[in-house]
């Protein structure tokens, strides 16, 4: 008979293999800014929205934008048939959609090191793709 201990310890480290997470980063686009001066990142971008001055280890730029769509509702005329004095009448009815309001934002900042090159970038929100294309 098998030995049950033996059983278990595989078992439980079948389960915890897994479970475990290899995770690999996709490169980002960004990524080709690492290494460059942060002159070069200013002269693209533009001057950042703040500067968080880290003590002894360089800086973090960040950029912010955000804004405020609003998407009118569409306008529709379709014919509806009524019941006028006991006769079927077409009759036009024009209809408005309600209108879209879409909020869009970003986030973007670079470390930069001492010597004043990138090394490293985070961005999150939902208006990021058009940030120093």
């Amino acid at each position: 008979m098998p030995n049950l201990r033996l059983i278990a310890a595989m078992l439980i480290l079948a389960t915890v293999a897994g479970c475990a997470r290899w995770e690999r980063r996709e490169p980002h686009r960004l990524d080709a800014w690492i290494g460059k001066s942060e002159r070069k990142l200013v002269l693209a971008a533009g001057a950042p929205d703040s500067v968080h001055e880290l003590k002894d280890a360089g800086r973090i730029l960040t950029w912010r934008s955000r804004h405020t769509e609003r998407q009118a509702g569409a306008i529709s005329t379709v014919t509806e048939t009524r019941i006028v004095d006991g006769r079927k009448v077409l009759v036009p009815v024009t209809r408005q959609e309600p209108s879209f309001e879409f909020h869009y934002e970003c986030t973007a900042s670079f470390e930069i090191d001492v010597g004043g090159i990138v090394r490293a970038h985070n961005m999150h929100g939902n208006d990021c793709d058009s940030f120093l294309k």
